[in-house]
């Protein structure tokens, strides 16, 4: 059963997720909003990998400025950053509030060896700065929904 407004509810947290495509500029965007947890991330992160493998040549940002509440641990950030992932030309992570920019750039040191070319800024305007587009035409893709545990 999809959820209006794509919500996804995860241990009593609603989360909404966007899977978006600029098409002409081969960007694909994941934007996050509510709160977040451990078992979200992962979760998501297990049902959104298809969705990146089916566009290998696309540059991502994956927008985490909407989320509300953060608590995910170091130890759920270590595990993905070691895990597998499809390579993409580029990432980019948005995180405008200070935990979660920390978490992120945390993130983007602990995934060395098995990501390339990932980045964290602040805004989406230095996203979009950084992978040289302007004023990207963004069309919904996909939804994902998650069942609470």
């Amino acid at each position: 059963m999809k959820h209006p407004l794509d919500l996804i509810q995860i241990e009593n947290t609603v989360m909404v997720v966007c899977f978006e495509l600029a098409e002409a500029e081969s960007v694909l965007r994941v934007t996050l909003s509510g709160e977040i947890t451990d078992y979200a991330v992962m979760e998501l992160w297990s049902k959104g990998r298809g969705i990146l493998e089916s566009f290998p040549s696309c540059k991502s940002i994956v927008d985490l400025s909407g989320l509300t509440h953060y608590n995910v641990s170091t130890s759920t950030i270590t595990k993905l950053a070691r895990s597998h992932s499809p390579d993409l030309p580029a990432r980019v992570y948005v995180a405008t509030k200070d935990v979660v920019y920390g978490s992120t750039r945390m993130f983007q040191m602990l995934s060395e060896n098995t990501r390339k070319n990932v980045h964290v800024v602040r805004t989406l305007d230095e996203a979009y700065k950084l992978l040289g587009v302007e004023s990207p035409k963004f069309t919904s893709i996909s939804t994902i929904d998650l069942d609470q545990p």
